[in-house]
């Protein structure tokens, strides 16, 4: 009797973790399907989503395998071999959504799609080729030199010409806020098994703390070491051939005249590539199509404050180190030697650019000015911040009256609800410019007078 007790004992003490695994095993997959659920929900305006199996594991990934997506008024779908998400353990996944709506947000997720396979001759690419082929920046205008062979195709038909029956895709985007460094790590691979390889990895100072929907609001981003890989898997070689073909050269001519013809056009804006660089370029082309790109090893740069250099300032501010086939590229030199009447155009390009930049990154409050910028006094960037005698504190100050309080400490408070805060280095018509410090970096932020709901300055 006694010996049967004990063994009941010992089966419960056996069965209760057994028990408790599948109770947590069986939430777990609940909440993975909810979630795909809801996503088929939200899609089924525009597309419907179909599935296998559900995948849940202890090491906090889950996903979903064997997906098809096809659009409303489409008889033919997507297939999408897998779709998962991982968190740092399996706890922070079964939370996820309760802190997402506290604010909160994982110091680290990953995301990857595994084989999204879509026939070239699908319906679906067709219309969007027909859209796409009203933008600039198509693939037909990429190879200098085979523009003939390429005029009239949209993508999707340059694509079929070179031999490609579906377009396959494989993609994994990740992060992870370093609470040490307070660095954030994204990293970016996507392969298309027949065309390329590419990699990306980058850390950015956002200049906070802590990692939540609050600060995020409050950053002021500063791009840190990053490197770039692409591998060619054929792309190269059938777009070559197929132009070299067309135009009755060899691949090597064609190849010679398509790389004098971007040196000509670099030239025209301003830019003289070193002959290492072109030659590098060349070796691209014709070997393995292999690229490796670093810069700002062991620096932080803030994006806004690339308004304050040259070209070459720029290129050594970056570091940047190209290898290409295996092979350092030295030396790695661009020269800038615009015309007059190219320089100031390309000037504003750039400010425009940064401008719109900062503005995705930061806040739209962000506007570019068409009028050239002179630059910012460097005498007011090096002094510190003016404190008057009588001072008592920010004072509401009104725009016109700005001119009067330059190299000052001030406040701005946008109609949308930032509050930016800074030192005043320039009022112009129609805008005012502050210095920030952030991060390891600074930065100078351009702030159009209409999105100011008001001004403060320590007076």
């Amino acid at each position: 009797m006694r010996h049967r007790q004990l063994i009941r004992i010992i089966l419960t003490l056996l069965l209760l973790p057994l028990l408790g695994f599948g109770a947590v095993k069986g939430y777990y997959w609940y909440q993975v399907r909810s979630a795909v659920e809801q996503v088929a929900q939200q899609l089924s305006l525009f597309a419907k989503l179909e599935y296998g199996a559900i995948e849940t594991g202890f090491d906090g990934k889950a996903g979903v395998r064997n997906l098809t997506l096809t659009p409303l008024g489409q008889e033919q779908g997507i297939s999408i071999d897998a779709v998962r998400v991982k968190a740092a353990s399996v706890f922070e996944l079964m939370g996820m959504r309760s802190r997402l709506d506290k604010g909160e947000l994982p110091q680290s997720l990953a995301f990857e799609v595994q084989g999204i396979s879509v026939d070239l001759t699908h319906p679906m690419l067709t219309q969007l080729a027909a859209q796409a082929s009203e933008m600039d920046g198509s693939m037909a205008d990429w190879m200098l030199g085979c523009e003939v062979a390429a005029e009239g195709l949209s993508d999707i038909q340059l694509l079929q010409k070179l031999g490609y029956q579906q377009l396959v895709l494989n993609l994994s985007m990740s992060y992870r806020f370093d609470k040490a460094t307070k660095l954030l790590t994204l990293s970016l691979q996507e392969s298309m098994p027949d065309h390329f390889d590419f990699e990306m990895d980058s850390s950015i100072d956002l200049g906070i703390n802590e990692f939540n929907r609050y600060n995020l609001a409050l950053a002021n981003p500063s791009l840190g070491q990053t490197s770039l890989h692409y591998r060619d898997r054929s792309f190269n070689q059938r777009h070559l051939s197929f132009c070299a073909k067309a135009t009755g050269e060899s691949v090597a001519q064609f190849v010679d005249r398509h790389v004098g013809l971007e040196r000509e056009s670099a030239r025209e804006l301003g830019l003289v590539l070193s002959d290492s660089l072109v030659v590098a370029y060349r070796d691209f082309l014709l070997g393995n199509g292999d690229v490796q790109l670093q810069m700002l090893e062991g620096q932080s740069l803030q994006l806004a404050s690339l308004l304050q250099y040259s070209p070459e300032q720029l290129l050594e501010l970056f570091g940047f180190s190209l290898t290409v086939n295996g092979k350092k590229i030295e030396p790695l030199s661009i020269a800038w030697e615009p015309s007059e009447e190219l320089a100031e155009p390309l000037e504003e390009q750039m400010r425009s650019s940064v401008e719109a930049f900062t503005s995705l990154l930061q806040a739209p409050f962000v506007e570019p000015e068409p009028e050239v910028d002179a630059g910012v006094d460097q005498v007011l960037l090096q002094a510190p911040p003016i404190n008057y005698s009588q001072a008592s504190g920010y004072q509401t100050t009104e725009l016109d009256q700005l001119q009067a309080y330059l190299g000052s400490s001030i406040r701005i408070e946008t109609k949308n609800g930032h509050l930016v805060e800074g030192r005043l280095l320039r009022v112009r018509s129609r805008e005012l410019r502050i210095y920030q410090e952030v991060g390891l970096g600074d930065a100078i932020l351009p702030i159009a007078f209409k999105h100011i709901a008001a001004v403060q300055v320590y007076r």
